[in-house]
């Protein structure tokens, strides 16, 4: 099929076909240009706030579309395996990882890789939420690398989102909050956070987690509830006591990444 056939059968599954000839003569002639749209080529191709509503809701869960990617990149033979698996939208093949390709018997290790690959530009970047970066952390001075990936977030005591809810409890219903820096920990399924804030903020023991500790044995150490806002979005999390700011993957997990050589990316998940 044509790169302008592939277009057009896209955009006609979407019930979109007026927009072919504007998307083409903005050089979004290939059906990866139309899958990667983000909100900004939107805006300049559909002003129309209900189309663009119609578009992107489409995009994130008409299944045919997967059907009509995967023949895009010559793997179009994988398609029943990834129905079977749960990847029935493009929202959900855009956070598929390559553990979760495991399930998929890919007649060359290419094709693993190939998808894998193409999955990360799905439905555009995403909204950035927050922007860390490659930096020295005051608790860890003097590792081989000198640098981590770290994080400056808001920690409160409780959700600030019940304070908007509530305005008549006036200004002292708003909760104390902290701006912490984060080292990123992929390997911690915890998010830990030192025992001065933890003490700070007067958050609130939650329950006893046992730890294992050098020699085979175990202590019990306290969890605490807290709330964290990253950007715009506000998550409910358990924080354990340490002497360094960690997020793990239980905060990692809400959000879509881009990492380079100088910052790192936190975007909203597709469909969101």
């Amino acid at each position: 099929m044509s790169k302008e056939g592939s277009v057009s059968q896209c955009l006609e599954s979407l019930g979109l076909q007026e927009f072919t000839a504007r998307l083409m003569d903005h050089g979004f002639d290939r059906l990866c240009d139309i899958l990667c749209l983000d909100d900004d080529d939107l805006a300049m191709l559909i002003p129309d706030e209900l189309t663009k509503a119609k578009y992107k809701t489409a995009l994130h869960q008409d299944p045919i579309l997967v059907k009509l990617w995967l023949d895009s990149l010559g793997l179009g033979q994988y398609y029943d395996q990834l129905q079977a698996s749960g990847f029935t939208s493009l929202a959900q093949c855009s956070g598929l990882s390559l553990q979760s390709l495991d399930s998929v018997r890919f007649n060359l290790p290419g094709h693993k890789k190939r998808l894998f690959r193409e999955a990360q530009s799905l439905l555009g970047y995403g909204k950035v939420m927050a922007e860390g970066a490659w930096e020295e952390h005051e608790q860890l001075r003097g590792g081989r690398f000198g640098k981590f990936l770290c994080l400056t977030a808001d920690v409160f005591a409780r959700d600030p989102r019940d304070a908007r809810d509530n305005p008549n409890e006036g200004a002292t219903a708003v909760p104390q909050k902290r701006r912490v820096k984060f080292m990123i920990d992929s390997g911690s399924d915890m998010v830990t956070l030192h025992y001065d804030v933890i003490k700070e903020l007067r958050l609130p023991v939650k329950g006893c987690a046992k730890q294992e500790v050098p020699g085979g044995e175990t202590r019990e150490l306290p969890f605490y509830s807290a709330c964290l806002g990253i950007g715009e979005k506000t998550l409910n999390i358990e924080v354990v006591p340490d002497n360094v700011n960690t997020l793990g993957t239980p905060v990692l997990w809400e959000f879509r990444h881009r990492i380079d050589e100088e910052k790192h990316l936190w975007l909203t998940k597709a469909g969101e």
